[in-house]
This record gives C-alpha cells, structure tokens and sequence, in this order.
C-alpha cells in the first residue's frame, strides 16, 4: 500500500473514531478503533521501513502525519472521558459488591446466598 492511500485510511479511521465517540455508539466505536489501530500500525510499519524500504514522506504527507498525530491526544482524551462516564454510569447501576464472585463462591460449591437482588438506591 502507498504511503497516500495509508495517509487517507488514518484520516478516515480517525474521523469514523471520532464520530462514534461524538454519538456515544460503542457498537460503531469498537470496530472503527481496531480499525484505526490497524491502519495506523500500518503507517507506522510503513515509516519505520518494516514493509521492505523506508518510505519518506513528501513535505505535504509530513504536514498529514504531524495533523494525525494532533488529533490522537485529542481523541484519546475523549475516550478517557467517556470511559469515566461508563463507569460511573456501570456504578449507579449496579452497587459495588465486595468480596462477591460472579459464578459462585469461588471454591467450586454452590452458593449458599442464593441470588443478589439490586435495587435502587432510596
């Protein structure tokens, strides 16, 4: 693959990560990161020589890269925030349980408590 068509997968990835963020839709956000992480592994691959020669970049792909490389930080804060956001939403609902093992009680017996019931808090 060219070093243009790369450019333009990254910058496509990156719009797709973006707008899945912006919509909040993990079923589109999922796909379109392994997909960035994919083409941009691709880039960097491709920049280091590891697909056979090194490719050096025109002064106009190199104004392409520094731009891409603006917007991660950017989209990786966005993430960060909409993690927190997930988990804080997970908390409210669904209270913190100590010392509880999902399937059982870890020791390969039944659980003697029976099901956890949550309700709202109030």
């Amino acid at each position: 693959m060219s070093l243009e068509a790369t450019l333009s997968t990254v910058e496509t990835q990156l719009q797709d990560v973006q707008e899945a963020l912006l919509a909040t839709d993990p079923l589109a956000l999922e796909p379109a990161a392994t997909q960035l992480r994919s083409a941009a592994m691709t880039l960097s691959q491709a920049l280091a020589g590891q697909a056979g020669t090194p490719l050096s970049p025109t002064d106009e792909q190199a104004r392409r890269i520094r731009a891409i490389a603006a917007r991660l930080p950017t989209l990786r804060d966005q993430l960060a925030r909409l993690l927190a956001l997930t988990e804080r939403q997970a908390a409210s609902l669904l209270p913190p349980a100590q010392g509880v093992v999902t399937y059982g009680n870890g020791t390969g017996q039944g659980s003697a408590r029976g099901a956890r019931i949550y309700r709202a808090p109030g």
